[in-house]
């Protein structure tokens, strides 16, 4: 059985915490999350244990919440379509889709490439400090820079 969820459907929860001042943010961008019928826009942040997603103002009025993805969690991390020169379904936008046991958090990013190879990056750090292997990574026709080994 797999540990990879395939409902995108959010689970009920409530806010999470904005990064807090003690936590190191590694990465920031504007982000939208496309989960259901409403697309949430804000902040992605990655810091060294967690994703935090903060929607705008106008967004948590209209019932998005804040919304944090630890990274221990995450079992997969995958760009949709799974190759750059690729098209993807329906005329939809590239996506990172995070896989979790509970659901799959579909994210548009301005520069999605940049974040899957920060996300890797990231848990090649966490292996060093003995924090387990992490996800899985699955896209074709890239390599990331920061693991090449020349």
């Amino acid at each position: 059985m797999s540990t990879t969820s395939r409902t995108s459907k959010l689970p009920r929860r409530p806010h999470a915490p904005k990064p807090r001042p003690e936590e190191k943010i590694r990465k920031r961008s504007g982000a939208d999350l496309q989960n259901g019928w409403l697309g949430r826009h804000g902040t992605f942040s990655l810091t060294d244990d967690r994703l935090v997603f903060v929607p705008t103002i106008l967004d948590t009025g209209l019932g998005a919440k804040r919304r944090e993805i630890p990274l221990d969690q995450i079992t997969a991390i995958e760009r949709m379509p799974k190759n750059p020169t690729d098209l993807p379904p329906g005329g939809r936008r590239p996506r990172m889709l995070l896989h979790t046991e509970e659901c799959v958090y579909e994210f548009m990013l301005p520069d999605l490439d940049s974040w899957i190879d920060t996300l890797e990056k990231m848990y090649v750090m966490r292996k060093g400090r003995g924090l387990g292997d992490g996800p899985t990574i699955i896209r074709e026709g890239i390599e990331n820079f920061m693991l090449a080994d020349e």
